[in-house]
């Protein structure tokens, strides 16, 4: 194959990534963004079956190197479910979701159900980092796992 083709064929796939509304890391897929998030500049960090989220997690959508918001909760079959959005300037947003969007709740015991979940979530990212021995990460993680659970006194 000559150089020429697996360049047009790195761009094909590369113009075929940033148009979809899928967010992957590491092979595992998210199949909706957060309503608002630039699909292509997602990551998960988080659970996963086969090739899609499942489980808990932490969806970033990033600039570049820099996180603009996160997700920290649950992704059933790629779908966020539950947790919580962490937007700097605006702080929390905690529920259910649907195809992206979180809905309205006055539900109590759903939003602490949420920050339960994304301190978990948050934790269990904090626990992968340590083991591959990004101590700076594993600290940011707890520290948020931490400030989601003071949360919910």
């Amino acid at each position: 194959m000559l150089k020429s083709d697996v360049f047009l064929r790195t761009v094909i796939v590369a113009a075929a990534l940033a148009t979809t509304s899928v967010a992957s890391w590491a092979g595992c897929r998210v199949a909706t963004a957060p309503e608002g998030w630039a699909a292509s500049s997602m990551r998960w960090d988080g659970d996963c079956t086969g090739d899609t989220a499942n489980g808990l997690g932490v969806l970033k959508e990033q600039d570049g190197a820099t996180v603009k918001r996160m997700f920290f909760g649950r992704v059933v079959k790629g779908e966020l479910t539950l947790g919580v959005l962490d937007e700097p300037g605006q702080g929390f947003g905690a529920g259910e979701f649907r195809g992206g969007k979180l809905i309205d709740t006055d539900d109590r015991s759903l939003i602490i159900k949420s920050f339960e979940d994304a301190a978990k979530a948050a934790a269990a990212a904090a626990d992968r980092f340590e083991r591959a021995g990004n101590k700076a990460s594993a600290k940011f993680y707890r520290d948020k796992a931490k400030q989601l659970r003071e949360q919910m006194d």
